[in-house]
């Protein structure tokens, strides 16, 4: 990577001073000027040039080069003379000079770099580097970057570095988050932490599917999956898959396992998870009771806290509803109008279990020309939280009536826990 001993790439002095003297110089008096161009042609270097001048200079350098002056933080001086140290300004437009690169110059040094066993600061140029170039097809070596000598425990910067570079590029390439099982698989265990945390960093419900498609492949990683999934949720409802693949861990045989689903269960508001918690509260350890008990009241939006027997009750009273009333008061929300159709609305807005079969009823009720009856059903969904309404939701978006508009854009926000603006284009990815 080395090179340019004795000789002078941009110009001696002029690009490496020109940053520090460049407002300086350019109010200095002519006669100033004029002494320094007296001084011969060493001061006459250190001409302040404009910036523009200074990444042309840099535009025309080796990437080698420029790489060795990013990791040393040198570069040649004039004729044999002292290295010259690069400021912070200096060092980022060398940085930038080196992103602005073509892939096919950037990619093929890293590969060669990659496999020298480079010392951790350039390997940690090379992972921002390639954080801010690369794409779902570098994924690998961003991984071979990282090697170092084996048996040696990865440095903490250098697994941050991987992290940060790599949910850069997830963040910017969609297709690398299918790509992400397959890279895991290939990663040391010292970079698994780091590879899970950058897939949930990026945003959407694509990265939230394959972060649940993560569980269960690599050992002692689910439970910072399980951890993860709750904190993306933001409290908001979960597509069925992921629901469905939290929900397995309730009857697993460890007990911080069980811990972590029911508690990611909750913020997934997984209606479908009450059977089983409603079954852990007999559980043999206390906080596995305790993560029920909070998980119910999560989802319910009830506070009948470690009392078993109410939320018992409540489960078996739910369970009556659904099998001998939930018909007839569904059909009601989705044909009836006026006020039989806000009174069959209030009365199913009273139950706290499967609202997404409820929401279903009211998405039917969003294509209304009545703008009241369309503006309760946006209403309904909001409360409910349901993802069940979403498409329905998204249409009214584009309705004429201000009220609807403003009613479905209200509940969108409150579903997805997505702020977007108020037009069906920005919202059509949520829409599936």
């Amino acid at each position: 990577m080395g090179g340019g001993q004795g000789r002078d790439p941009f110009g001696v002095r002029a690009f490496f001073l020109a940053c520090a003297l460049l407002c300086a110089a350019a109010a200095a008096p002519s006669a100033q000027r004029a002494q320094r161009a007296a001084a011969g042609p060493g001061a006459l270097s250190a001409e302040p040039r404009a910036p523009q001048e200074l990444r042309r200079r840099l535009e025309a350098e080796a990437v080698p080069e420029l790489f060795r002056m990013l990791v040393e933080g040198t570069a040649p001086g004039a004729a044999g003379g002292e290295p010259l140290r690069l400021g912070d300004e200096e060092r980022a437009l060398v940085r930038e000079a080196l992103a602005a690169r073509a892939r096919r110059e950037l990619v093929p040094f890293l590969e060669e770099l990659s496999a020298s066993t480079p010392a951790l600061p350039a390997r940690l140029a090379a992972l921002d580097l390639l954080g801010r170039v690369g794409s779902a097809d570098h994924l690998e070596l961003l991984v071979r970057l990282c090697a170092g000598e084996e048996r040696r425990p990865l440095e903490p910067e250098l697994r941050a570095s991987f992290g940060a570079a790599l949910g850069a590029i997830l963040a910017r390439d969609g297709a690398g988050l299918g790509r992400v099982r397959g890279l895991l698989c290939k990663c040391p265990p010292a970079l698994a932490g780091a590879t899970v945390d950058a897939l949930a960093g990026v945003p959407g419900d694509e990265a939230t599917r394959q972060l649940a498609t993560l569980l269960g492949r690599t050992p002692g990683l689910d439970p910072l999956i399980l951890a993860r999934l709750g904190e993306r949720s933001g409290g908001h409802a979960a597509e069925d898959s992921v629901r469905e693949a939290v929900r397995r861990y309730l009857a697993h045989q460890d007990a911080d396992l069980v811990c972590a689903a029911a508690r990611t269960s909750g913020e997934l508001r997984d209606d479908a998870a009450v059977e089983a918690l409603i079954g852990l509260m007999e559980h043999e350890q206390a906080r596995v009771r305790g993560a029920a008990f909070a998980a119910l009241e999560r989802i319910s939006g009830l506070a009948y806290g470690s009392d078993a027997a109410r939320w018992t009750q409540w489960y078996h009273a739910e369970m009556r509803w659904w099998d001998e009333e939930s018909e007839s008061l569904l059909v009601r929300i989705e044909r009836g109008h006026g006020v039989e159709f806000a009174r069959a609305a209030r009365l199913a807005l009273e139950h706290r279990l499967f609202r997404d079969r409820i929401a279903e009823a009211f998405a039917q009720a969003l294509g209304r020309r009545s703008v009241e009856e369309v503006e309760l059903a946006c209403r309904a969904l909001e409360q409910l939280r349901s993802r069940a309404g979403v498409r329905g939701l998204v249409e009214c978006l584009e309705r004429s009536e201000p009220g609807v508009r403003s009613a479905a854009w209200k509940a969108l926000r409150a579903i997805t826990g997505a702020e977007l603006p108020p037009e069906a284009d920005s919202w059509s990815s949520l829409a599936g």
